[in-house]
């Protein structure tokens, strides 16, 4: 996979059901927190730390405009290098807003934004369904500092911490990201293995949770699914996917027995392990991003899946759950890997998406927690509903109940990879 695709990006995106149609006719988001809401990580009662599994997402109140608008400039007086005429962006499927309507339905309005303005063609690609597999497509060519293909990707904390301590990632010149260094939400700032966001900025942060379509879950005659431990239900066989995400898999089952993702050992995750076997045994799989797909053919009815996904691309029946025994946090994060041919066009779409009106036109689509400060004011203008939503801006009883997955030595992450992949059958 080169990742220099250049069909149109207009084919890339997913159904084009309003996601706010979706939230009015699905109403099944309920308790909505203010905007005074704030994603922090946290751990059954430990402090919320930056580390380098895991982000915070928002501050709490609202923020001041920013000190530029990328939308009203040019690129900045501050580059190196030409800007170029294409970029090549890798990122995860449903993660970028799109038009339900009108002579643009189906295409990106930021995309379509940012080209009218720069002059840049955005190859906006789908590209990651998990961390590992992508970055399996690219490793050798970032050992060497060759090009990848692309010029902008997407990727998961600890994934981001490891490419950056490799030094397989090139650095950002902060002249170039004035809204970036503007409005990054404090709690993303001054991680240990990028303290100065030289080599990252986030793109969205969320939560792992579990997802189910209620007519499916029904017809099995299961009430409504409350806790991580529902996806153990005989009635579910064979209808239930686990995350290939290992981090988010082994989190979530640390917490369904009672174990902190925090603390977590190769003891527990054996443990672990012992637990969900008899599941694989009846048909548990594991996917990336792909069981939106299994969601709307009915071959899955009920999932580990990421927060904002089956709000933008699932069904009216679809329905997202911060369980009783709580939530894994992360953060995708921007990152442009070395021997890329586009730097400063990299660096100029990130300023551009920092800019807290296009922040809040994609948060209005993607649903998941922005890390841009002022893209909660835009986003009450635009769209009041989304403003209030629990996906968007977690209340105190869920923030509470956030996880992060420790800080994996080299043994452990290869002891939990290994386990994980006797589990799963990679």
């Amino acid at each position: 996979m080169t990742g220099k695709d250049t069909s149109d990006n207009t084919d890339q995106f997913g159904p084009t059901l309003s996601r706010r149609e979706f939230l009015r006719r699905g109403g099944q988001l309920a308790a909505f927190a203010g905007i005074g809401g704030f994603l922090a990580a946290c751990s059954s009662g430990s402090s919320a730390a930056p580390s380098a599994e895991a982000s915070a997402a928002a501050t709490s109140g609202a923020s001041a405009p920013p000190v530029e608008s990328a939308a009203a400039s040019s690129a900045p007086e501050a580059s190196e290098g030409p800007l170029g005429t294409v970029l090549n962006f890798a990122n995860w499927p449903a993660y970028i807003d799109v038009a339900d309507s009108g002579p643009d339905k189906g295409k990106s309005p930021t995309l379509l934004a940012f080209e009218k303005q720069t002059g840049v063609k955005v190859n906006y690609q789908e590209k990651i369904d998990d961390n590992e597999s992508f970055v399996a497509t690219i490793r050798d060519q970032m050992k060497a500092g060759l090009d990848t293909g692309w010029d902008l990707m997407a990727l998961t904390d600890w994934m981001a911490a490891r490419l950056v301590g490799l030094g397989w990632i090139q650095k950002i010149n902060q002249a170039n990201v004035p809204n970036c260094t503007a409005n990054l939400r404090d709690a993303l700032r001054n991680y240990p293995w990028d303290p100065g966001n030289d080599y990252h900025y986030t793109w969205q942060s969320g939560m792992t949770g579990v997802g189910y379509n209620t007519k499916s879950t029904a017809k099995a005659g299961m009430a409504e699914l409350k806790k991580v431990a529902d996806l153990w239900d005989d009635r579910l066989a064979g209808h239930v996917t686990f995350l290939t995400e290992m981090r988010d898999t082994f989190g979530l089952g640390a917490l369904k027995l009672g174990k902190d993702p925090a603390t977590i050992t190769i003891d527990d995750v054996n443990e672990i392990v012992s637990d969900m076997q008899p599941l694989v045994d009846k048909g548990l799989r594991f996917t990336g991003n792909s069981y939106l797909q299994d969601f709307a053919s009915g071959k899955v009815w009920a999932a580990m899946v990421w927060s904002g996904d089956l709000a933008s691309s699932g069904g009216p029946d679809d329905k997202f759950v911060f369980p009783e025994e709580g939530t894994m946090i992360w953060s995708d994060n921007m990152m442009i890997p070395k021997g890329a041919q586009h730097q400063l066009a990299a660096e100029t779409f990130m300023n551009f998406v920092y800019d807290p009106v296009i922040a809040a036109q994609i948060e209005d689509f993607v649903f998941y927690v922005c890390p841009v400060k002022g893209a909660d004011v835009e986003l009450k203008k635009i769209d009041p509903a989304a403003a209030t939503n629990p996906l968007i801006f977690p209340s105190p009883d869920v923030v509470a109940k956030q996880h992060a997955i420790k800080i994996l030595s080299d043994d452990e992450n290869q002891q939990f990879n290994d386990a994980f992949k006797q589990l799963s059958g990679a």
